[in-house]
């Protein structure tokens, strides 16, 4: 590891001390926002295990109520109604902040445009309903976790950006920043020492001319 180049003086000691210092709290400042982070990162991934287990559920209801509906009205007019509906679903896509991170923000809008084919309650109204409905609810479920997803990576990316940092800091500049002061230190020390043999050299030496 090597020092940062410096010139042995006083005035670089104390500019060399005063940037360990202002390193040493911004270490500290990176180490409180890659710990939050990472709590916040683990809390979102609480929050996704949790949807993917909703997601599950819904999907398998969905499914069981496309299947009622298939046996109630029939393949071919389940189909007709589903090829003629107008309805489409709609993604809105905000943006918020989450711990200094920008991440979207879902949102599912539909829009209906015509009206569905007539039928009747004896013609499977009653299981149809319910199988859209269950469709509607497994859709807003993916969209939900879509977002949690993106929300996770953006996390992820700010939680190694604050590891690198941290690392940096920790590992390579105050590091190099004490290697610089310790030389420093030793040279002052050094020449102080040589300083003060001279002086009694010179006393010494005007001492023994003195008598």
């Amino acid at each position: 590891m090597s020092s940062i180049m410096v010139k042995p003086t006083r005035m670089e000691l104390i500019a060399l001390k005063r940037r360990r210092v202002l390193a040493q709290r911004g270490l500290s400042l990176l180490k409180e926002k890659r710990d939050a982070l990472i709590m916040e990162l683990l809390e979102v991934l609480r929050e996704y295990g949790a949807l993917k287990a909703e997601a599950s559920k819904t999907f398998v209801k969905a499914f069981k109520a496309l299947i009622n509906a298939k046996m109630d009205l029939g393949a071919l007019k389940l189909w007709e109604y589903a090829s003629s509906s107008p309805t489409t679903m709609e993604v809105k896509v905000r943006f918020r902040n989450v711990m200094g991170v920008t991440v979207p923000s879902f949102s599912l809008s539909e829009n209906v445009s015509a009206k569905l084919p007539p039928y009747s309650l004896t013609t499977g109204r009653s299981s149809l309903d319910e199988a859209v409905k269950s469709f509607k609810e497994a859709l807003s479920v993916v969209v939900k976790l879509a977002e949690v997803e993106a929300s996770i990576r953006g996390l992820a990316d700010e939680v190694r950006r604050a590891k690198r940092r941290v690392n940096a800091l920790e590992m390579i500049l105050i590091p190099r920043l004490e290697k610089s002061i310790r030389y420093i230190e030793a040279y002052l020390d050094e020449r102080a020492r040589e300083d003060v043999f001279r002086i009694k050299i010179l006393k010494s030496t005007r001492a023994k001319h003195a008598s």
